[in-house]
């Protein structure tokens, strides 16, 4: 009899075990089917978010490529007419006294335009926070010592990004029409943004420096999605665009070496 209730005994634990053990299954198995749902949530949101970026991009670069001119195509269009600026977009300074490589392209690249029409007017747009990074006045230095004469070349001290040179250079400095030098991977950002201002744009890509030009390209990719929402979605950047230290191309471009003197 003993024996017995023993017996029933053991079974009663086995029967509670093994319906315990399958409860737990039954748990474990919803929470793997969720774990898979989430990862392929995960990555679907991760697909669709590298493609909207790989679009932004091709639309960027497709839509502006044609504005994109060597000197030879651009001296028989109007924008060689010598109301039209040449804007060179900065891209740091060495010592606060000479221009890093890349920048030293673009400025190569504005001079030999300007040896096209040496009447036209530049403009330097760059960043001039305090007396010890002047990236602007480098920038002109390096012109004068090629030739172009200083009072043809105006600086815009307060070209902290792309988007504050181009928006300056229309609401600012009052111009319409511009020919804008730098490298071709971030000319295409840069047309985007002239055409969203309501800039009439054409642009003269600047040889490119192959050192590190990998991260260059990786940054653009990201800067492109940013400026696309600026253009087109409404984004306002952190650091609104400075409306002051105001200049017009009708002043001899000397008048705007200190940014203390421009107006506001």
């Amino acid at each position: 009899m003993k024996m017995l209730v023993s017996i029933n005994h053991i079974g009663c634990i086995l029967f509670v075990y093994l319906r315990s053990r399958e409860q737990m299954l039954r748990v474990l198995r919803m929470i793997w089917k969720g774990f898979v749902k989430l990862v392929q949530l995960a990555f679907l949101t991760f697909i669709l978010f590298i493609s909207v970026i790989g679009l932004i991009n091709l639309y960027t670069i497709g839509s502006t490529y044609s504005q994109m001119l060597t000197p030879e195509e651009l001296a028989s269009t109007d924008f060689m007419a010598a109301d039209v600026p040449i804007l060179v977009l900065g891209a740091g300074v060495v010592n606060n006294e000479e221009p890093s490589l890349i920048l030293k392209q673009r400025l190569d690249q504005a001079f030999e335009v300007y040896g096209l029409a040496p009447e036209k007017r530049l403009i330097m747009s760059g960043d001039h926070r305090d007396i010890y990074y002047n990236e602007v006045a480098v920038m002109k230095d390096y012109l004068v010592n090629k030739g172009v004469p200083s009072s043809q070349i105006y600086l815009d001290h307060a070209g902290y990004s792309t988007y504050a040179s181009l928006y300056r250079l229309k609401e600012v400095i009052g111009e319409e029409r511009v020919i804008i030098v730098t490298q071709g991977y971030h000319l295409s950002r840069a047309l985007m943004l002239a055409r969203g201002l309501g800039l009439d744009a054409v642009g003269v890509p600047a040889p490119d420096s192959k050192s590190s030009r990998g991260y260059r390209e990786m940054r653009e990719i990201f800067a492109r999605v940013k400026d696309f929402a600026i253009t087109y979605l409404g984004y306002e950047e952190e650091e609104s665009p400075i409306l002051g230290e105001k200049f017009d191309l009708l002043m001899d471009g000397d008048q705007t070496n200190d940014k203390e003197g421009l107006g506001n």
